[in-house]
């Protein structure tokens, strides 16, 4: 995949984020990124990054996969996975996942990241993005909303964290129109 350019913003102390497809270089940055937002303990389902960087380095090199970076120089801070359906029965559909750390979010970032992947996935052929949300998490699934994303299930009491349970909210873009027997 080829961004037509980075995606460049100014941050007021003349630093500039970058939007780029991740690289195998970006690895370290990648899981020190993803564990920044999961130790937050409540945006994330893990709370410990389970690739090594070896392990990031062959997924960032995977033909089916898609690792979008926001770089802040030389700083990862954003990353959004797009992965493919591994069967043949589900290849049309892709797993969405992104994570930007604390003190750089409400910046439009995660916006960016997801309408770059949209692209990409219509170029791929993927009909349908999928994507989990958590129900607490009211601030991204508004946004999602606003992407043309749209509520496709609920799985009622998945997760208890922070003494609650917490809905897992099922969310999907569809990248043509939607199938006539699901509208």
């Amino acid at each position: 995949m080829h961004i037509r350019r980075p995606k460049e913003q100014a941050n007021g102390n003349g630093k500039q984020y970058t939007l780029r497809k991740a690289t195998t270089v970006d690895a370290r940055g990648i899981i020190d990124c993803m564990q920044s937002v999961m130790e937050e303990k409540k945006f994330l389902i893990g709370e410990f990054y389970m690739y090594t960087e070896r392990g990031e380095q062959e997924r960032i090199r995977n033909p089916d996969d898609l690792t979008l970076v926001v770089d802040y120089a030389g700083l990862i801070v954003g990353v959004l996975a797009l992965q493919r359906g591994m069967h043949r029965k589900n290849r049309h559909t892709a797993n969405l996942g992104i994570a930007i750390r604390a003190g750089h979010r409400h910046l439009g970032l995660g916006t960016r990241l997801i309408e770059e992947a949209k692209i990409e996935a219509m170029k791929r052929g993927i009909e349908k993005i999928n994507l989990d949300v958590f129900s607490t998490n009211t601030v991204a699934i508004e946004t999602y909303e606003k992407l043309g994303f749209r509520k496709e299930g609920a799985r009622v009491g998945q997760f208890f964290f922070d003494g609650k349970y917490v809905d897992d909210i099922l969310m999907t873009f569809y990248t043509s129109d939607i199938p006539s027997d699901l509208a």
